[in-house]
C-alpha cells in the first residue's frame, strides 16, 4: 500500500492547482513529521516541485491538544514558515484547524472550543 502512495500522489498533485497537507497536532507526533527526513517536509517539497500553486495546510488531530490555540499557531508557524523557504507566498496558504476523525471543520464547526478563537473557514471552505 505505501509502495504506491508517492507515484500516485506525483500522479494527481503534478495535475493540481492545490493540495492538503495533513500535519498532526498531536505533541510528539508533528515533531517527528516535520523533522529531518519527516514526511511532512518530504510531501511540502514534492508537491511544490511539481508545480502546485497553492497549499491549505490542515492541522489535523488538534482536539487532542484541547483544541489549542497555541499549538495551532506554533505549527502553522512553524510550516509555513518552512513553505516560504521552498518559494510559496503566504498568501498561497490556507492553514485550518481539524479533528478527522470526529469530523470537525471539515465542512462544519460544531466545538464551541474551536469557535472561541478560530474565525476562518472550514476545510472545504478553504
Amino acid at each position: 500500500v505505501c509502495r504506491d502512495f508517492i507515484p500516485n500522489m506525483i500522479s494527481g498533485a503534478s495535475q493540481a492547482d492545490a493540495a492538503i497537507l495533513v500535519v498532526p497536532a498531536k505533541v510528539g507526533e508533528f515533531e517527528t513529521s516535520f523533522a529531518r527526513g519527516g514526511q511532512t517536509k518530504e510531501h511540502a517539497t514534492l508537491i511544490r516541485s511539481l508545480g502546485v500553486k497553492h497549499i491549505i495546510l490542515a492541522i489535523n488531530k488538534l482536539d487532542l491538544v484541547g483544541w489549542s490555540k497555541d499549538r495551532y499557531l506554533e505549527i502553522e508557524n512553524t510550516v509555513v514558515e518552512y513553505l516560504c523557504t521552498l518559494g510559496y507566498k503566504r498568501s498561497q496558504i490556507t492553514a485550518v484547524p481539524v479533528s478527522g476523525l470526529k469530523g470537525e471543520n471539515l465542512t462544519e464547526s460544531k466545538s464551541i472550543d474551536l469557535k472561541h478563537w478560530y474565525k476562518g473557514p472550514t476545510l472545504t471552505g478553504a
